[in-house]
């Protein structure tokens, strides 16, 4: 009886703890009774268009959800959806979060769908989300549901009370001083719309005051424009949950930190800011907001259609003032309106006491051995009041979060209390943790179960830490994402009452988090193969140094046509040979041109350029760390030219070593990244071009053999420009034109002379060096005719005669084993050499009797 009368006495703050906590166990109990399975279920999915535990949209979504489970004679299944469109938006989000939601309602019957805030609700007019289910919009205003009326019409709302304009009212008449009126937002689209709709709903105070919308400021700098805020000038807290620096707020700190600083009084327009540094206003309540939301969509899960209902206005406020801002700025109660409201008020002793205090004195006279009994009754009552408005205070603080899991440990690891709500987020009832102390830890999954240990051993140390996410398994055998807070409990005395804690199940949240995670890696492992593509080998732009077109009609260049012809269909393997200068680059652009991976980008590496130490990480990639300076992971160009054709410039410049890892590539199409273990596999068509004889090269034992052979498959020989004298007048006229172009000049002539001193010309520098000869002459021509270098013009004119006829003959000799080489050295037939070369085959054989053909 002892141990009793200890626990239920009134100087104890445990008994009335523990009287509160049975108090919370009655209030949650309805929360907690499973519906009946063979009742049907309506189910209600709510899309918020911030995170509904941010301020204010707690308030909203605690009263939306309460009101519809109260008002429902059939159990109401509620879904909430944070779509979080105030701070992301664009078409690629939006369709991600569409196809996230089509996935997870598409076996689901939904009987409402529910928006909060003009993002959400254009969201689900816009992309026609569950548009065969009724529409309930709330937090907005009325051009919003007129326009999503027009496209959905089983559409109605409730749209909030035009509370801010008489906020703005109440400010000029208790400062008629006041000249500018500034309005904090954050940079968020959202936010940004609500400044477009407040300039049209304020213009009426246009004529009166300066308004001012803060969209583009950090959070530092709000700050400091509250610290040096004029007297003519006064604030309008709405929201920050994006600043411009792109940080995020979930909860009121901003509001907090602007109303310390502020050397003027802050208004608002919410009644959920109340307390956290606004002076006040004519404020909008969104627990109201949701408890009228919620009636008209239980008219609609009745039956109702939404066309039918028309739209709602909310009912607003009162004006209200936060009574420690009053004392901060010296306002007296009688210069508020009529009729305000003052929250924080703290009461006087004698508002208190004032009727024992009456008593005293009035028995003072006659009855003054009474004093001290009364005095000690008024201090005892005193402690009473106190505790039981700490219990109110901690009773609070449970029932704000009854809707999950609460439970509250002892020191020593014991359960003093667990709410019903366990049985909606893991299936067992407070009895299964009563009877059980180790089911807790049982149904924690044991990959996080040491985690979780080291949580729950620092909160009953009294740590006081943040969340912890982890998973479990529920009586049914389903596996549950959830999320626990643990706070310590200090008794008086600084007596350590254990831990109290609050478990969220998450699931949905965080099966859309991994569902949006995949998805963004997708799109990340896109972004990265296009950025590479971009870095390295983009085609380039075509210009006068490069220019895609093999001009010439001379026999060698028709034959070279024919040659690129013949390949480029094909995935086969072609090696280019060709002096400096006579455009194996642009032979090699043109076969990929042609060739069936033309949709895909020509990857060009110049072997000649690649240093030695780092040849094989620019061919094959590199992964972090394989050598000095390798601070991220690398592609190779073979890996990026996968599907694609890569073009080796230079290819006998490779040193042996990377001549083997080629090799391999081109026989297997596998390879290693440097430092990697990974075998990567390829599909890569590959186009080399060398300006040495790698048949000698390999004699010589400078060129590896087996690679000789798999890059020579297909052999294409580009001929000098001294074998193809003829198309020198074609060469010319267009390098002058496109050099003419280049520079503004008039179109140039080339007169006779000039083409003869061309052709007399050696070009040991082939194509390139005519390009840069024409480009010369072009600089220094002044009159309307090219003008050349005087020493080309001295160069003597070309003799006919043997030179030119020997000329020909080696040309129609090399055309000739070319051909025979590509038919396998079949002369007659079909596609043999004489049918390609449109020829008799008797002709052909005379020909390569008279030129000394033969096979070797």
């Amino acid at each position: 009886m002892k141990e009793q009368g200890e626990r239920t006495s009134l100087g104890d703050l445990d008994g009335v703890l523990a009287a509160a906590f049975l108090l919370v166990l009655a209030w949650a109990a309805p929360l907690a009774a499973s519906p009946n399975p063979a009742v049907p279920h309506r189910t209600v999915v709510v899309l918020y268009s911030s995170a509904p535990d941010m301020p204010g949209h707690m308030e909203l979504s605690q009263s939306l959800i309460a009101t519809l489970r109260q008002g429902s004679p059939i159990p109401v299944d509620i879904f909430n959806e944070s779509t979080a469109l105030d701070r992301f938006s664009g078409p690629e989000y939006e369709a991600s979060l569409l196809a996230l939601y089509n996935k997870k309602y598409r076996d689901r019957s939904v009987d409402l769908l529910l928006a909060v805030g003009p993002p959400a609700l254009a969201f689900a007019v816009t992309n026609h989300f569950m548009d065969k289910v009724p529409l309930v919009g709330t937090y907005t205003a009325r051009s919003f549901l007129d326009k999503a009326r027009l496209v959905r019409p089983e559409v109605t709302g409730v749209m909030p009370a035009l509370n801010t304009p008489k906020t703005l009212d109440l400010i000029l008449a208790m400062y008629p001083r006041t000249r500018r009126i500034q309005f904090i937002l954050g940079a968020s689209p959202f936010e940004r719309d609500q400044s477009r709709i407040g300039r049209d709903i304020f213009k009426k105070f246009n004529e009166k005051v300066a308004l001012e919308f803060l969209n583009d400021d950090t959070l530092e700098q709000l700050e400091a424009r509250a610290r040096t805020l004029p007297d003519d000038t006064l604030q309008v807290w709405v929201s920050l949950v994006q600043d411009a620096n792109g940080r995020e707020f979930l909860t009121n700190e901003p509001l907090i930190r602007i109303a310390k600083a502020s050397r003027r009084p802050l208004f608002g327009i919410s009644h959920e800011d109340l307390g956290d540094g606004i002076l006040g206003g004519v404020l909008l309540s969104m627990k109201d907001s949701g408890t009228i939301a919620a009636d008209v969509a239980l008219r609609v899960l009745n039956g109702q259609a939404p066309s039918s209902l028309p739209y709602v206005w909310d009912t607003g406020d009162a004006p209200s003032f936060d009574a420690r801002e009053l004392a901060r700025w010296h306002i007296k109660d009688r210069a508020l309106p009529p009729g305000s409201r003052i929250a924080f008020a703290v009461p006087s002793p004698w508002r208190l006491l004032w009727k024992e205090i009456a008593l005293a004195l009035a028995l003072m006279v006659g009855e003054a051995l009474l004093v001290v009994a009364l005095y000690a009754q008024v201090r005892r009552r005193k402690v009473v009041e106190t505790a039981l408005q700490e219990a109110r205070e901690r009773y609070r603080t449970v029932a704000d979060f009854a809707h999950d899991w609460e439970f509250w440990m002892r020191p020593d690891g014991a359960l003093e209390y667990v709410s019903p709500a366990c049985m909606q987020v893991a299936g067992f009832g407070p009895e299964d943790f009563a009877a059980d102390p180790g089911l807790k830890a049982s149904i924690v999954l044991e990959a996080d179960r040491t985690a979780w240990n080291q949580y729950l051993a620092d909160s009953l140390g009294g740590k006081d830490q943040g969340g912890l996410i982890y998973r479990i398994r529920t009586r049914m055998g389903d596996l549950r994402w959830v999320e626990q807070f643990n706070n310590p409990v200090w008794l008086p005395g600084h007596r350590f009452g254990g831990s109290r804690g609050s478990i969220r199940d998450i699931t949905a949240r965080k099966e859309s988090e991994l569902e949006l995670e995949t998805a963004y890696d997708q799109i990340r492992s896109l972004k990265d193969q296009l950025e590479a593509e971009n870095t390295y080998y983009r085609e380039k732009i075509q210009d006068v140094q490069g220019s895609s077109e093999i001009l010439g009609q001379s026999d060698a260049m028709k034959y070279l046509h024919f040659r690129i012809q013949q390949v480029a269909p094909s995935d086969t393997t072609v090696l280019v040979q060709g002096a400096t200068g006579t455009g194996k680059e642009l032979v090699a652009e043109a076969i990929h041109r042609q060739g069936p991976r033309k949709n895909r980008p020509l990857v060009k590496v110049n072997c000649a350029a690649l240093p030695l130490s780092l040849a094989e990480s620019e061919l094959f990639g590199h992964e972090k760390g394989a050598f000095t300076g390798a601070q991220a992971r690398r592609k190779g160009r073979f890996e990026v030219a996968d599907g694609a054709t890569l073009f080796l410039d230079e290819v006998g410049e490779l040193s042996a070593e990377i001549q083997a890892k080629l090799l391999r590539v081109l026989q297997d199409g596998e390879f290693q990244r440097v430092g990697g273990e990974q075998t990567l596999k390829v599909d890569v068509r590959v186009i080399a071009a060398t300006n040495r004889p790698l048949a000698e090269e390999v004699t010589a034992g400078r060129f590896r053999e087996d690679l000789w052979y798999r890059l020579n498959v297909f052999l294409i020989t580009v001929p000098p420009l001294a074998q193809r004298k003829a198309d020198i007048p074609m060469l010319a006229q267009a390098f002058a034109s496109r050099f003419c172009q280049r520079l503004g000049k008039p179109e140039l002539g080339i007169s006779l002379s000039v083409i003869q001193a061309l052709q007399a010309h050696a070009w040991p520098g082939n194509v390139r060096e005519l390009q840069n000869v024409i480009e010369q002459a072009v600089l220094v021509s002044d009159d309307k005719q090219l003008r050349l270098p005087d020493q080309l013009m001295d160069a003597p004119a070309p003799r006919p005669g043997a030179r030119a006829s020997r000329t020909m003959e080696e040309m129609e000799r090399q055309h000739i084993i070319q051909t025979l080489e590509a038919t396998g050295w079949k002369v007659s037939g079909p596609l043999g050499a004489a049918e390609v070369l449109d020829m008799k085959a008797t002709t052909l054989r005379s020909r390569m009797l008279k030129l000394g053909v033969a096979k070797a």
